[in-house]
């Protein structure tokens, strides 16, 4: 493939996580992508700050469903719950990160989960952003079982004609040549004439790779049409620019639950 547009080296991913299944998830799909590119990986452990403000609301109440009792949520003991997810969460990103030879780190982030999140990646080139839910410590649920190593991961990447796209692309790429992989390249033409010139110029980048690369076109910034293009391709794994319009044009988590799958944002 093309070094065009790959700019500097990827030193750091950083994934997002709390106690949910969806979380694990993707810090072993994270986790994958820091051995293809040689990084270091974050675990960074998300703590929402409107869920701490408000758990000591009375009218709030919680349910549980292992003792079918319904009772006020108590503030200082969501606090002690999230703090022993993170103890959990840290011991297995040790561990996951052990296993694969990766140099790693980890740390607690607090926040607002909706404004806020890109910022929990402070100085990393790409963060992972899987579904994380406001109540995980409080759900008991069991993990969807893992992909395996060995399956070849379905990897779409969107691209425009901006450089950051190119960089996009680049990183889908690099994962390619150590991991088996099929690519799903989403042209976002500004215009309909612009597609040629968006299809030449991914092939180009792709060199060897076209031939395990699919292509395909979305309007714009097409949320609805892009989830349906995942759903349809099947792919587990979405990257982008931290430019995409797809970013700005609903609120971030809103883009995740239609999505449907991890996303990587590159910076």
């Amino acid at each position: 493939m093309s070094t065009e547009g790959s700019g500097r080296r990827v030193r750091r991913i950083a994934v997002a996580l709390d106690a949910s299944p969806h979380s694990l998830g993707g810090l072993e799909l994270a986790a994958g992508i820091a051995v293809a590119l040689d990084a270091e990986l974050e675990g960074v452990f998300v703590e929402d700050t409107d869920l701490l403000r408000t758990a000591g609301l009375p009218f709030l109440r919680e349910f549980r469903t292992a003792t079918l009792c319904e009772s006020a949520l108590d503030a200082e003991r969501l606090q002690r719950e999230l703090r022993a997810a993170a103890r959990r969460v840290r011991e297995h990103l040790e561990h996951s990160a052990a296993e694969l030879g990766l140099a790693w780190s980890f740390r607690v982030w607090r926040g607002d989960l909706e404004a806020e999140i890109l910022g929990a990646a402070r100085g990393a080139e790409l963060f992972a952003l899987g579904r994380i839910g406001r109540f995980a410590p409080l759900r008991r649920s069991r993990s969807p079982a893992a992909k395996s190593r060995t399956d070849v991961l379905v990897v779409g990447v969107l691209f425009n004609r901006s450089a950051a796209a190119a960089r996009a692309l680049s990183i889908a790429g690099e994962v390619g040549i150590r991991h088996p992989v099929s690519l799903v390249v989403v042209l976002q033409p500004e215009a309909p004439s612009e597609t040629a010139m968006l299809r030449t110029k991914a092939l180009e980048q792709l060199g060897p790779m076209r031939d395990q690369a699919r292509i395909v076109t979305l309007g714009g910034a097409d949320a609805a049409r892009l989830a349906a293009l995942v759903k349809d391709f099947g792919i587990d794994m979405l990257i982008l620019d931290d430019t995409n319009p797809i970013l700005t044009q609903t609120p971030l988590w809103t883009s995740l639950e239609r999505l449907g799958c991890p996303v990587v944002i590159g910076r």
